[in-house]
């Protein structure tokens, strides 16, 4: 069986330099107030695509097969990754749809086309009516199901809404969850060994106990059918993928159907899923040793990657 990886990463506001008047994108603009001029976009297409060309490298000896990202803003910005110097000779198409996010960021996915196939991809859109009667819309979920070889996978890629004031996303997050939840019922119910994984930004760590309700996760081995498989919940106390007021949090994680998990010879296996915090990722001041190198904090460029590690797991096939 050979091994490939595949992985998501939370981009941090990946706007690209031009106005866009459907979009609150004027704090990344040349004269906006964090003056996000041509040669800042241009070093964050270099350190973003590069890390992307990692993730897995070591394991497997190439790049993701395919990855999820988080916090796009349009078809311009992948278009720019898939043509780097770091990604251009590995075939990758990108996969987009613009949602009615308030922030003006979307969930995108990159695939090498030389493995897999795009049978469908479509997005699932939110939102949510608040008690003033103000409907709020976040980041759809993007849903795709490729084929590999003889394998149809199902993907979803969700960023939830965030944490903020007190928690006020809670019940839009857990309706995300619910809509999430329906989704891969309908996957399972048709066909109980479908191959579906969930990968993203959860916005909160894989012992939530709302989303380990209503998603129906799991740690252990022998799990249900109608179960997903967290290996996030595994990860040791005090390692995570960004930090929050000193300590480390885990928001991006993935999830599995049972059928990775398969005794069958020539079916597709989970084997290992990792957090990449290569040193180069890393912030080296002082204060913030070990954290993720971040491209701004409030308006003040640091010129770094991202406020995330990127996650990535290995599959043999």
């Amino acid at each position: 069986m050979k091994p490939f990886s595949i992985a998501f990463y939370n981009t941090e506001n990946f706007f690209d330099i031009y106005e866009n008047s459907k979009k609150f994108d004027n704090d990344y603009l040349p004269t906006g107030n964090r003056k996000w001029t041509k040669e800042r976009y241009d070093n964050k297409v270099l350190k973003i695509s590069g890390v992307i060309s990692e993730l897995g490298l070591k394991e497997t000896g190439e790049p993701p097969l395919f990855i999820g990202l988080a916090e796009i803003e349009n078809k311009r910005v992948l278009r720019d990754l898939v043509e780097s110097v770091h990604l251009k000779d590995f075939n990758y198409e990108y996969v987009h749809f613009e949602s009615q996010d308030e922030r003006g960021i979307d969930n995108a996915l990159l695939y090498r086309r030389d493995f897999f196939e795009n049978v469908q991809s479509i997005p699932l859109s939110n939102s949510f009516l608040r008690e003033n009667g103000r409907e709020d819309f976040s980041r759809d979920i993007l849903y795709s199901k490729f084929q590999l070889k003889n394998t149809l996978i199902h993907c979803f890629i969700v960023h939830l809404p965030s944490r903020r004031d007190n928690d006020f996303n809670k019940e839009f997050r857990n309706l995300i969850l619910n809509t999430l939840r329906k989704k891969v019922d309908e996957l399972l119910d048709k066909d109980p060994s479908a191959y579906v994984m969930v990968m993203g930004d959860f916005n909160g760590n894989p012992t939530d106990v709302d989303a380990q309700a209503i998603l129906n996760t799991t740690d252990l081995d022998d799990f249900e059918i109608n179960q997903l498989y967290n290996p996030m919940m595994q990860i040791g106390f005090g390692m995570g993928t960004l930090k929050y007021e000193g300590k480390w949090i885990l928001f991006d994680q993935m999830l599995f159907s049972k059928s990775f998990f398969n005794s069958n010879e020539n079916s597709l296996k989970f084997q290992s899923i990792h957090i990449y915090k290569d040193k180069s990722v890393q912030d080296w001041d002082r204060r913030f040793k070990g954290s993720p190198f971040r491209t701004y904090v409030g308006n003040k460029y640091l010129g770094g990657y991202s406020d995330h590690f990127p996650i990535y797991a290995i599959l043999n096939y």
